[in-house]
């Protein structure tokens, strides 16, 4: 059956199938419009998995499979040997060394950092005038790369010519050889490493305590709180979140700290600036045992786990959920 429209003819059939294909359409494109506004949230998150799956994931996964066998750079074969180069890490006196220097490091960087830059970030709310340039002054260190922090630091604290050892001898002190000697090298290098990271601390705190409602403050001003209760009851307890992230940050980075020991000491004099980081880099590329550093480098990773996991348990435990 045809009829006509506009002076041509036109037909039924053809019609119906136009329009019903024209339902079809709209009806798939209202179900892939509801579909992508339901999942929409994996657009968004998508690229930063993959990144992640590439970049982190992959090498944990290929690390431990590596660390099962027995590699090098020029073995043919790759026997399977389990859990056997776990246990000669854990049996070898250089890598437990390493991780108890791992552990003071970190224990006095972190310690360090946090309490100083915890204490900038308390007094520059002080500061009404020229707050923006002390910021930009004290943010400086954290803007250089750590081995040019090392090398400046070695410049600074040479024992001839360096600034230390001047102002030293202005105050009638012999000059030090602090980077050669093991009773002080191991904590000249953390002190250069709170110099560095302390703005680190201080900007995450600081921007905490921007975010912290006044009113708590004021009612307690009002009632004639003493600033010290104020700090303990009100401020400690609302920054807890804060302050584990900046902990979580620092802990994390100093237990893979690498580049600023290589270039002030190298992990000397007699190996006791030496960090797990550096002695995987021997293991792995002086000494050419690729399975055994992937294995000390599994076991590494399980401790910043483990310490993670009770950081977030010591400072959560008294924080009610809701």
């Amino acid at each position: 059956m045809s009829t006509r429209r506009g002076g041509s003819p036109v037909n039924i059939k053809d019609m119906f199938h136009s329009n019903a294909s024209d339902d079809q359409g709209k009806i798939f494109s209202t179900r892939l419009y509801q579909l992508t506004q339901r999942h929409r949230h994996w657009f968004f998150i998508g690229p930063a998995l993959i990144i992640l799956l590439l970049v982190v994931i992959y090498p944990i996964i290929f690390s431990t499979g590596v660390s099962l066998f027995r590699v090098t750079f020029a073995s043919q074969s790759r026997p399977f040997v389990g859990l056997q180069n776990f246990e000669r890490m854990l049996g070898n006196d250089d890598f437990i060394q390493s991780a108890l220097n791992t552990l003071y490091y970190v224990f006095f960087s972190v310690s360090g950092s946090f309490i100083i830059g915890f204490g900038v970030a308390l007094l520059i709310r002080r500061v009404t005038a020229g707050k923006e340039l002390l910021r930009l002054i004290l943010i400086i260190p954290i803007t250089m790369a750590p081995i040019v922090v090392g090398l400046m630091w070695n410049w600074m604290l040479d024992p001839l010519f360096g600034l230390v050892n001047w102002f030293l001898g202005l105050l009638g002190i012999p000059g030090q050889t602090m980077l050669a000697q093991a009773s002080t090298a191991r904590l000249t290098v953390v002190l250069v490493d709170i110099w560095q990271w302390y703005p680190l601390v201080f900007l995450i705190i600081e921007a905490g305590m921007a975010t912290l409602p006044r009113a708590p403050f004021e009612s307690a001003r009002l009632e004639g709180v003493s600033s010290w209760i104020i700090f303990r009851r009100l401020t400690l307890p609302m920054l807890r979140p804060v302050i584990l992230v900046a902990l979580l940050l620092r802990t994390v980075d100093a237990f893979r700290t690498f580049d600023l020991v290589r270039v002030m000491t190298d992990g000397g004099p007699a190996l006791t600036t030496e960090t797990l980081s550096l002695y995987l880099y021997r293991t792995a590329f002086t000494f050419n045992k690729l399975s055994r550093a992937a294995a000390g480098s599994i076991l590494m990773l399980l401790f910043i786990g483990l310490i993670s996991a009770l950081m977030f348990r010591y400072l959560y435990r008294d924080v009610e959920v809701g």
